[in-house]
């Protein structure tokens, strides 16, 4: 549950990378708190993991990695080694939280990722896009990814429904958005 009340006073004199920490939750979890609470009310699907992000042991939010919904390489990555940072939402958005908390995410991702899917190839770069109507990139340039190319949105909203790699994919508002690509590649 996310802002539950906490029942000891948190020691806010300990660096905040002592304050916060992730652990992995199931699908149906980060589900709830997407669809209630990001600003797209949905989350991903397919092959992803999911970690809460606490604050003083409280959950505060939700971050997603998942495949990406693209086929083509990045950054000259074949796609099967790509991972993307898909979902972020923080409830209490205390400065510098979430670059605290995808720090982290990022130190165990190839390892929790091949953990939970053996038979993938390993990881070894993140992409994500930011909506240039509502993101101006500062979270990603904290987290040291690197820019990578302005992705023009797609403006074809004549389909409610699209067949997209052999699945269906809704059509919805923001993609029509044109998008920041950032990357971040695994060492």
């Amino acid at each position: 549950m996310i802002g539950q009340i906490a029942l000891f006073q948190p020691d806010n004199t300990l660096p905040l990378r002592r304050r916060v920490s992730v652990e992995i939750i199931t699908v149906a979890q980060a589900r709830h708190t997407l669809e209630t609470f990001h600003y797209l009310h949905r989350c991903r699907t397919g092959r992803q993991i999911n970690y809460a992000v606490l604050i003083d042991g409280m959950v505060d939010g939700v971050i997603t990695f998942a495949y990406p919904m693209t086929s083509a390489p990045i950054a000259g990555v074949p796609s099967d080694e790509l991972l993307e940072f898909a979902r972020l939402y923080l409830h209490q958005n205390i400065p510098h939280t979430a670059t605290c908390a995808i720090g982290k995410t990022l130190k165990r991702i190839k390892g929790d990722w091949m953990k939970l899917y053996p038979d993938a190839k390993v990881p070894s770069l993140i992409v994500s896009w930011s909506d240039t109507e509502y993101h101006k990139g500062t979270v990603y340039k904290a987290a040291n990814f690197q820019w990578l190319k302005l992705s023009p949105g797609k403006s074809n909203r004549s389909e409610s429904i699209r067949k997209w790699s052999g699945t269906i994919r809704k059509n919805h508002e923001d993609h029509a958005h044109d998008k920041d690509c950032w990357i971040y590649h695994l060492r």
